[in-house]
């Protein structure tokens, strides 16, 4: 089952100062970040489920409205981390660390993650830096297992995951038989 877990005291200084190389500058969101971050799940949610969504769910202002406000929540609540990665000053992806929202099948986990880039930043290290950081705050706070899930349909964010380490072990998430459980061991910093 996935405990509530604190990364209050790993905030970013020593987490975003190791990304001085990176394509894109990487920070703590804050909840003066909530129209962009609500803005990039969309739009890629957009794009990643078009062709397998159907297009009146992907366009439902009701939605949109319902990720708002899921966001505002998430950026005011001490039990998640929202890393936002800016190119040219620019909002070009984020992502969530912290407490499961569903109980977990894996007993060692004790984390979640989800990640969103701006289809017109993909293939730019845009995941790979915010992954980095989502990583060294799991280093920091001394969590050793996250989950995430991910579509069934969407192979290019399965590749990404793959490729950063993340493995499939079989489970689906409990409200959602598309959404297949990911694994990460997190390695010791």
């Amino acid at each position: 089952m996935c405990d509530i877990w604190d990364l209050n005291m790993h905030r970013p200084s020593a987490i975003e100062a190791n990304m001085s190389n990176s394509p894109a500058q990487v920070r703590t969101a804050t909840p003066q970040d909530l129209d962009s971050v609500a803005d990039l799940h969309t739009r890629a949610r957009t794009d990643y489920y078009r062709g397998f969504v159907d297009e009146a769910e992907l366009t439902d202002p009701a939605r949109a409205t319902a990720r708002h406000n899921y966001w505002a929540r998430i950026l005011r609540s001490a039990d998640h981390t929202v890393f936002i990665a800016h190119k040219a000053g620019n909002p070009v992806g984020f992502a969530m660390i912290g407490a499961c929202a569903h109980p977990d099948p894996d007993p060692r986990v004790t984390s979640e993650m989800h990640l969103y880039v701006d289809p017109g930043s993909f293939r730019q290290g845009i995941g790979t830096d915010l992954h980095r950081v989502c990583v060294q705050a799991w280093q920091a706070a001394s969590v050793t297992t996250a989950r995430l899930w991910v579509q069934g349909f969407n192979q290019r964010a399965q590749n990404f995951y793959r490729s950063q380490g993340w493995a499939p072990d079989g489970h689906h998430r409990p409200d959602s038989t598309g959404l297949l459980g990911y694994i990460l061991e997190i390695p010791a910093a």
